[in-house]
């Protein structure tokens, strides 16, 4: 998967991170859980946004 973080501002792709196997298993997160988009968003984004100084609420993302 991947991840791209867009401006709101401009809709232009500024942060982008594959999102392997590995890295979900570090966060414990299940691609096919039911609850996988609050788990993703609370856990690994959270920690991604912050080790970027992102502020989310100035953003956007898209995983495919």
């Amino acid at each position: 998967m991947i991840l791209k973080i867009y401006s709101n501002k401009t809709n232009i792709v500024f942060f982008e991170k594959q999102i392997t196997n590995e890295i979900l298993t570090t966060y414990g997160i299940d691609v096919d859980s039911d609850n996988f988009t609050e788990i993703f968003e609370t856990e690994l984004l959270s920690d991604l946004l912050e080790e970027n100084n992102i502020q989310s609420s100035l953003t956007y993302y898209e995983l495919k």
